[in-house]
């Protein structure tokens, strides 16, 4: 992966690249293009997860890239369903996980979502044992609640490093921010553009106008701005992959990224799951 230190977070042993593609509703051919041509393109991080449906894709799409599967991050996820009755299946699923991406390895695993009904007691030490076994090199989760991880953290006898969940400028997650923070938990950013909502905020538009750039590089650099932050973009446009990765070279001043910090509301959200959505931290 790149030397280049800015285009690295770090937490535990884990050297997280800051930017990565996003492959949620990616399918098909579209998702194997997608796929190969960011990794050709100077991609580093590539996020899937097994309830996307599109692992053999995203593996076929790292297989035509030609790219060599040291020189980038990969990530998957497994979702509680797969462990409702048998939290052990964990190790089926992510074995599974990795012969649909035809992988030895993924350098993280996260948990999906939080689900009451499949204990953390049982699924976060499963999950470490995976790292210890060399089937992923770290572990993380998503969508978690602060009260979901302080319980994770009580049975993790290894770094969790990354807590992936909804983040873009009109969300709050400060409150959950600074416990990452303080715990040295990575917060990686899923749906950064608000689905589409950043392309049509004045504020956004006018910063994004004055430095001669589009409205999504304005919310990533301002998610990125952040050294505790790293975001996974989703696209198919080829303009638009090469735009998000340029990404990490925009600086906004202090006042733009001051007055971005102030969109966001207590009503941003944008994804949520009826089944498994925790009570957010305000």
């Amino acid at each position: 992966m790149s030397t280049k230190t800015y285009n690295i977070r770090t937490a535990g042993q884990a050297n997280i690249p800051v930017l990565g593609l996003g492959t949620w509703q990616s399918t098909g051919q579209d998702c194997i293009d997608v796929v190969s041509q960011g990794l050709k393109m100077g991609y580093e991080h590539i996020d899937t997860a097994q309830a996307y449906g599109n692992e053999k894709e995203v593996g076929e799409g790292i297989k035509q890239s030609g790219v060599a599967r040291d020189k980038f991050f990969l990530t998957t996820k497994i979702f509680p369903d797969d462990l409702k009755f048998q939290p052990e299946k964990l190790h089926e699923a992510a074995k599974q996980s990795l012969k649909d991406l035809d992988t030895d390895y993924v350098d993280l695993l996260l948990l999906h979502w939080p689900d009451d009904q499949v204990p953390l007691s049982e699924t976060i030490p499963a999950l470490c044992e995976l790292q210890k076994q060399g089937l992923a090199r770290h572990i993380g989760v998503s969508n978690f609640n602060i009260a979901h991880l302080v319980e994770a953290e009580k049975y993790a006898d290894v770094p969790i490093v990354v807590n992936q969940v909804e983040f873009h400028p009109f969300i709050k997650q400060q409150t959950l921010q600074t416990f990452l923070n303080n715990h040295h938990i990575l917060l990686e950013a899923y749906s950064p553009l608000a689905r589409g909502d950043v392309f049509e905020n004045e504020l956004i538009k006018e910063i994004a106008e004055k430095h001669g750039i589009t409205p999504a590089q304005v919310s990533l650099a301002w998610i990125l701005s952040d050294k505790n932050r790293v975001a996974i973009p989703k696209t198919s446009n080829p303009k638009h992959l090469q735009g998000n990765l340029d990404a990490i070279d925009v600086k906004l001043t202090a006042d733009e990224l001051q007055k971005i910090g102030k969109l966001a509301r207590s009503d941003g959200r944008k994804i949520e799951h009826p089944d498994y959505t925790p009570e957010w931290d305000d």
